[in-house]
């Protein structure tokens, strides 16, 4: 079941997972459903940085992992967030585990320093995924999200690497 780099020929099983969790889920906090074309700009858009998807035994896309900046300012360039979203009938089969167990080393490669991600609570499941990579929660924002007619609280995880040079920028994630 290998994990790669995701690819255009990838957006029909990609666009059904993140579609599925936009429209029934507080994984993401979308509301629209994303088209061809808005997952074009998306993939372009984290150019420099990886989008891998994972692959079942018969070849189709089960789940993806992605990272996106944190923020814009150049301030911030050693911080990423990260996300992993894998189809319902895949969960707790270790597919969101080998994506990031992928993901995440090559964050540390291209030389982030602090990895972010926020998870939608409650969530257990996500919550050991997410600690079992060593990231800590950092806080929970109450209330952060409203979707499917309630509130929803947004914890926040974190995991900082080996201390990084200021002078020395994170490079282009390698496309392989």
């Amino acid at each position: 079941m290998p994990v790669r780099p995701a690819c255009e020929s990838d957006f029909p099983a990609v666009r059904a997972i993140v579609n599925r969790e936009i429209a029934e889920g507080t994984a993401h906090f979308g509301t629209t459903p994303m088209t061809a074309a808005d997952l074009q700009r998306w993939l372009e858009s984290r150019a420099t940085l990886p989008w891998l998807v994972h692959e079942d035994h018969g070849g189709a896309v089960d789940g993806y992992a992605i990272a996106s900046r944190w923020q814009q300012r150049e301030g911030y360039d050693w911080t990423v967030t990260i996300s992993v979203y894998v189809h319902p009938e895949a969960q707790g089969r270790g597919v969101g585990s080998r994506l990031y167990a992928d993901l995440i080393p090559r964050l540390d490669h291209i030389g982030y320093r602090t990895i972010i991600a926020g998870i939608a609570l409650p969530n257990p499941a996500s919550v050991r995924l997410h600690e079992s990579f060593g990231l800590i929660h950092a806080g929970t924002l109450p209330r952060a999200g409203f979707k499917l007619g309630r509130w929803i609280d947004v914890g926040y995880w974190v995991r900082n690497s080996g201390e990084q040079s200021p002078d020395r920028r994170p490079r282009q994630a390698p496309t392989t």
